[in-house]
């Protein structure tokens, strides 16, 4: 099925970018994979996170989350007084959780009440995505499950019970698997759930391009799974070459910051398709060397 699905990108991002390569295949070690330890372990994400003060991604989890029990924010208090709000500000206050409420709520239970934050469209609709990252830590919910022990674990989870739906823009999903990239680049994940993550990130693009077949557009759809994937294999996949790593540096820069130029360079639309196949390959590799 996954030999299937890359030649099917393989194809479809062809046809759509005019892409084509000429590049000699790399000679793969089997190489195992330990998480505790990835191969390229500076967070790529670290030299945005500076422009934002106080902010600490997926710190040493310290809460301790066993006994928690408590039901799932409602946002309530947002629905009836969103109209009195002045400035965008005053917006994402209204929909943070009380924190009686919060620290009480049980971890699966606060990762769904991320998932349906009101303003998740917000943070997948920024024309520089990684702007969404740090726009999430604004709310107190996201902040409250990078604390938590098993925080990571819960994303993951509500992660593979989720699906893209056929016609709706799908902003709560997207904006979840923004707050997994973080999640992968501060190697917050065990072997296990990078396993699942791998496995699950074939089955979205699975889903994604089914319904659609070569009239998909790929930054509406795509861009997301294949941003998650090319975390992943940049920073678990010890068999890439120095110029793959460098093209996914590329991809993650260009579909991240919706920009065509990277340090001068212009990237093309052969170079994203060219991408797409390196991370649809690691992720395959990656896969087996996990189990």
């Amino acid at each position: 099925m996954k030999s299937k699905l890359i030649f099917l990108l393989s194809l479809l991002l062809s046809l759509q970018f005019c892409s084509c390569s000429n590049d000699e295949p790399v000679n793969r070690e089997w190489i195992e994979i330990d998480h505790e330890n990835p191969v390229r372990a500076t967070p790529l994400l670290a030299t945005y996170a500076q422009q934002y003060d106080g902010l600490m991604m997926w710190p040493s989890r310290v809460v301790d989350d066993s006994g928690l029990t408590g039901e799932a924010g409602d946002y309530s208090y947002w629905q009836e007084h969103k109209n009195e709000a002045q400035t965008t500000e005053e917006l994402m206050a209204m929909c943070d959780i009380p924190e009686d409420k919060l620290q009480a709520m049980s971890t699966r239970n606060l990762a769904h009440t991320c998932y349906r934050h009101p303003y998740a469209f917000v943070y997948t609709a920024q024309n520089v995505v990684y702007q969404g990252f740090f726009f999430m830590t604004r709310a107190n919910c996201y902040r409250e499950l990078m604390q938590r022990k098993t925080g990571a674990a819960e994303l993951v989870n509500l992660y593979c019970d989720l699906e893209y739906s056929e016609n709706s823009p799908d902003f709560e999903l997207n904006a979840l698997t923004l707050f997994l990239m973080t999640a992968v680049d501060y190697n917050a994940l065990n072997k296990e759930q990078l396993t699942r993550l791998s496995t699950e990130i074939f089955n979205k693009i699975d889903n994604i391009v089914a319904p659609h077949g070569d009239n998909l557009n790929f930054y509406e759809k795509l861009r997301f799974p294949y941003l998650l994937g090319a975390f992943m294999a940049y920073h678990y996949d010890a068999t890439l070459s120095e110029d793959e790593v460098n093209r996914l540096k590329d991809f993650i820069t260009v579909t991240g910051l919706a920009s065509y130029r990277v340090n001068g360079k212009i990237i093309t639309a052969e170079d994203v398709s060219h991408a797409t196949l390196i991370i649809s390959q690691s992720l395959e590799r990656m896969e087996q060397l996990l189990q």
